[in-house]
């Protein structure tokens, strides 16, 4: 009884701090609202009203809509690509070096602003652009921690597999591909996290539609109450997206699983953020 009693004693504590920052934020906000001129730094009322008016905005949803499905696209892509690479070596043993001294570092050291503007010189001002830079720069996320994965599974798991099947395809399902799992989903809720910073690079750069080029647009009008709002969504659009989709995702995995695999490990040097 008593350590339950302290749990929630040390939970009501974080909740505490976690209050006292808000208050904190906000008030902080305010002050810095009343020293400076309104077009620098809007109140947070203007703000909070703003991202009302954009919740009630048909044109915000459909460019909201047009940055997720970008988003999602790039993931999927590449997830699939850098799970392909990382996995490589597990099968072909001689790319490993090729894989670990050239593809990793590369991709994980290359600068997203240059993916960027490639992207606009490649493809112009055009969504494929803004998928490709997306998928460039994210793509460390899923080959290093696939390849993170596959270096952990054991000869004794496919030696256990292979006492049920002799194909290499229902040895991969039902024994690699499970052991994998958490590496793939970690690299994606990463993926998701950072995908929507990129997004209004590869948006400010090569796009039409989407919140990249609202915030580009609020920019040339000088509307600061935009721009802050905009954050402010996509900060709520992470949030939600992790909350209802990739946490139940990770606990519906371990569940299943029974924690079969370690936990992904967060890509060692990746400049993905660093656009």
């Amino acid at each position: 009884m008593s350590e339950r009693t302290g749990i929630l004693a040390d939970m009501g504590k974080r909740q505490l701090v976690a209050n006292l920052l808000i208050v904190a934020a906000v008030v902080g906000w305010w002050l810095t609202s009343q020293t400076l001129p309104t077009r620098i730094f809007p109140p947070l009322t203007a703000v909070l009203q703003t991202l009302g008016g954009f919740a009630a905005s048909l044109d915000f949803w459909a460019n909201a809509g047009i940055t997720f499905a970008r988003i999602v696209a790039a993931i999927v892509a590449a997830t699939l690509v850098g799970g392909i690479i990382g996995i490589m070596p597990r099968y072909l043993p001689s790319t490993g070096s090729i894989v670990d001294n050239i593809l990793v570092p590369f991709f994980s050291s290359f600068p997203g602003l240059a993916w960027a503007i490639l992207g606009t010189v490649w493809f112009g001002v055009t969504t494929q652009a803004v998928i490709l830079v997306t998928f460039l720069i994210i793509l460390p996320f899923a080959l290093v921690n696939v390849a993170e994965g596959a270096k952990s599974i054991g000869p004794e798991e496919v030696e256990m597999g292979r006492s049920f099947s002799r194909s290499h395809w229902a040895i991969f399902w039902r024994i690699e591909l499970p052991l994998l799992s958490p590496f793939i989903l970690s690299a994606v809720t990463i993926s998701y996290g950072v995908c929507w910073k990129i997004s209004l690079i590869a948006e400010l750069f090569g796009a039409r539609s989407g919140i990249g080029y609202m915030m580009q647009h609020a920019q040339d009008l000088g509307q600061t109450d935009h721009i802050m709002a905009l954050c402010v969504a996509i900060v709520l659009f992470v949030i939600t997206g992790q909350k209802l989709i990739l946490h139940p995702l990770s606990r519906l995995l371990l569940k299943r699983e029974g924690r079969a695999g370690r936990p992904a490990r967060t890509p060692r040097s990746t400049s993905a953020g660093g656009a």
